[in-house]
């Protein structure tokens, strides 16, 4: 056995290993997987491609290995080209000596191969969108390949699936995750919400007269349809964040839409403590920015879908009942600043990042020893899985 106890799983640290997709860019799954690795005290980092500056900013004390081979460098300036290949380039890294391996999963880390005898835990972000829900990732893909990529994502889907059967345990970012596993790998799982800093994410500042949206810039978070809203309603809205989609967003934006494309994160922070709202139109596996705006203490006006489901509850901010501008332009239109700022910020500590910690460590500690009935009562603070 790996351990007896929680704390001993830091004690034999060098048996662990952490397996994320890829570090080119800075997200929630990468916040993620730091925390977990800080949580475990896991040192050895497997990747299929990094860069170096982000590598050494979330560890910076750690073994972190690009397994992509030749591959890396280009797929560290844009990986999408490379994903038929990755899960090869997974299923040949060497993690024997290793007693626990956990994947920090969104698209192909489950090719690993672990020892027979290791236990395999995958926190999975959201089973891989390339494959299962291609069509609302079809503008990522490099245009050359999309007149193919059905078929790709065919067999990456079947591949996907053979992989899940590996994972002994799977651990889901929301409920709403938790039913796709169940949906597409007929699998449970234990729920484990996603660990947010709720001592940085705090209350403070003055209301300013905007609202806010923050996120990578990519489909399926649909920020034209929150920029588009701001036209319609004439509200003053900043998008704060960067990716594919910016030129086009730029290109739609009318005189009451600016943008920050790289806020620093003391400038995020000011961003949120000062906004009327957070708005998002897309649908979330769950979204750690809408947790982070309500720990700085403002509302959430969200599409009532994924994530946000289980983040806006009442007194919170707006659920709003379909994705289109015209919805999300009234909503904006009618907001009324008279929420309360400490019932928003008690609501967030449900995701409070020490609280992930003391849950991922009790958990991993059932899982090195096999206590698989133990697992699946499901204690208390774990959210039940839905379905």
């Amino acid at each position: 056995m790996v351990a007896a106890t929680i704390d001993t799983v830091n004690m034999v640290s060098s048996s662990l290993a952490l397996c994320h997709e890829w570090l080119t860019t800075y997200g929630g799954s990468e916040q993620v997987a730091q925390r977990i690795a800080q949580a475990l005290g896991i040192h050895d980092i497997f990747v299929f491609a990094s860069r170096p500056g982000l590598r050494n900013e979330l560890f910076p004390n750690d073994d972190v290995k690009d397994v992509g081979g030749i591959l890396a460098s280009r797929a560290s300036r844009s990986w999408s080209p490379f994903l038929p290949l990755m899960p090869f380039a997974w299923r040949r890294v060497d993690l024997s000596g290793y007693e626990l391996v956990v994947t920090s999963s969104h698209a192909c880390t489950n090719s690993i191969r672990p020892p027979q005898n290791a236990v395999l835990v995958s926190y999975c972000h959201t089973p891989m969108r390339y494959a299962w829900d291609w069509r609302s990732e079809i503008k990522r893909v490099p245009s050359l390949l999309r007149p193919i990529w059905p078929f790709a994502a065919a067999r990456l889907r079947k591949g996907d699936l053979r992989r899940s059967k590996r994972v002994d345990l799977f651990i889901a970012n929301s409920l709403f995750v938790a039913g796709r596993i169940r949906k597409y790998y007929g699998r449970g799982s234990i729920v484990m919400y996603p660990p947010i800093d709720t001592e940085y994410w705090s209350p403070g500042g003055t209301k300013g007269d905007y609202f806010l949206w923050v996120g990578r810039t990519v489909p399926y978070k649909k920020p034209e349809a929150v920029i588009e809203a701001a036209n319609l309603a004439g509200s003053k809205l900043i998008v704060a964040g960067s990716g594919p989609m910016l030129d086009e967003l730029m290109r739609l934006a009318g005189p009451t839409v600016t943008f920050e494309p790289s806020p620093s994160r003391d400038r995020l922070r000011d961003l949120y403590r000062s906004a009327r709202a957070l708005v998002f139109a897309g649908i979330e596996d769950f979204g750690m920015t809408m947790a982070e705006a309500q720990a700085c203490g403002i509302p959430v006006i969200a599409y009532a879908a994924g994530g946000a489901l289980e983040i806006v509850k009442d007194g919170c901010g707006t659920l709003v009942g379909d994705d289109s501008a015209e919805s999300f332009a009234e909503s904006m239109r009618s907001f009324q600043d008279d929420f309360d700022r400490a019932v928003i910020v008690q609501n967030a500590q449900r995701f409070d990042a020490a609280r992930f910690d003391t849950q991922i460590r009790e958990l991993i500690d059932h899982a090195v020893n096999r206590r698989w009935q133990e697992i699946n009562r499901r204690p208390e603070w774990f959210p039940k899985e839905a379905g």
